[in-house]
């Protein structure tokens, strides 16, 4: 394979994978749907394109080996038909141009939000996908059940990818951007003391796992887990940045009830105000720590010999100081 298209090419995880398939020698073709500015001087071919209009599709997808569908609505506030549109319906329009346009491999980044956070620790990849609550799961497992009909009925040969829960790194515009502010005040509020399990991957070890999905053989037909491979608290976790922010470390820690209730009460009124923005804590967000959530990655090294080279503390360490560093120059 030595022609690959990224969708979404221009987000934070995009952006890492292009620089690491053009590392890997392959000609890139990049799918953004308005600017490419993480872009710019890398040498890969931007198609201008929306995954939700089909024939924008078209020439990005023409003389592809392999795609890696990375676009997709990312967070956990807004109306389902969005979650919808995009994620599934987005799919099933790249699926049909990657059979239609004859590519031979196409890996979906996935989710772990397809399992419902009812508690899991070092569950695999055979738990149930069994979202419904949360339109960003849902979606997810739609998304999935497309990829899986598509490798059932011989259009293609996929792959199923579901990263950490929480994805950090630099260029980060998902979670730890909207952590930071707190952290760097040195505050955080815990639920049941932050003491619940989850899993989370750095930037560069899961596009390093993304690549080597997508080129492997052994990896069509599959769905992986590509974490970091540690199980770590949400306290051990918040505990390590607030350090690194160098500031006054204080903490709160609320029950489980509590923070429930305040979850879903402010999308409640934030709801009924039409708020544009989400509020600053969700549902979604509370019910994620307040069990534990932890999956492992020991199929991805089986079968794929991944393994995740940059610890926990220096993720963290790199991406605090492109935080800090980026708002200086903004």
């Amino acid at each position: 394979m030595r022609r690959a298209l990224v969708t979404g090419a221009n987000g934070f995880i995009g952006a890492h994978l292009t620089r690491r398939l053009l590392a890997e020698g392959l000609e890139v073709h990049a799918l953004s749907h308005r600017s490419a500015d993480r872009l710019a001087g890398l040498g890969v071919r931007v198609f201008q394109g929306d995954v939700t209009q089909a024939d924008s599709l078209v020439p990005a997808f023409t003389g592809v080996d392999v795609v890696f569908h990375l676009a997709a609505r990312a967070t956990d506030w807004g109306p389902r038909r969005e979650f919808f549109r995009i994620n599934v319906e987005g799919t099933r329009a790249a699926l049909e141009a990657a059979r239609g346009a004859g590519c031979r491999r196409f890996v979906l980044l996935s989710s772990l939000a397809v399992h419902r956070f009812t508690g899991h620790l070092d569950a695999d990849e055979d738990t149930p996908a069994d979202q419904r609550r949360y339109h960003y799961g849902a979606s997810k497992v739609a998304a999935e059940a497309l990829v899986h009909t598509a490798q059932r009925e011989g259009w293609l040969e996929t792959t199923i990818l579901r990263p950490g829960v929480v994805v950090h790194g630099p260029g980060d515009t998902t979670a730890f951007v909207h952590m930071a502010p707190v952290l760097e005040r040195g505050r955080w509020a815990h639920v049941a003391g932050g003491r619940r399990v989850f899993c989370y991957s750095y930037v560069e070890n899961l596009v390093e796992g993304i690549l080597t999905a997508g080129l492997q053989p052994v990896a069509a037909g599959r769905t992986l887990i590509l974490t970091d491979d540690l199980r770590v608290t949400w306290a051990e976790y918040i505990e390590v940045l607030l350090r690194m922010f160098q500031n006054p470390r204080r903490s709160l820690s609320f029950p489980v009830p509590v923070a429930r209730a305040a979850g879903c009460m402010a999308e409640w009124v934030f709801r009924l105000f039409r708020a544009k923005n989400p509020p600053p804590i969700t549902d979604y967000r509370t019910a994620l720590v307040s069990k534990d959530f932890h999956f492992s990655c020991a199929r991805a090294k089986e079968i794929l010999g991944y393994r995740p080279r940059v610890p926990f503390e220096e993720g963290l360490r790199r991406t605090v100081e492109w935080y800090l560093g980026s708002k200086g120059r903004a």
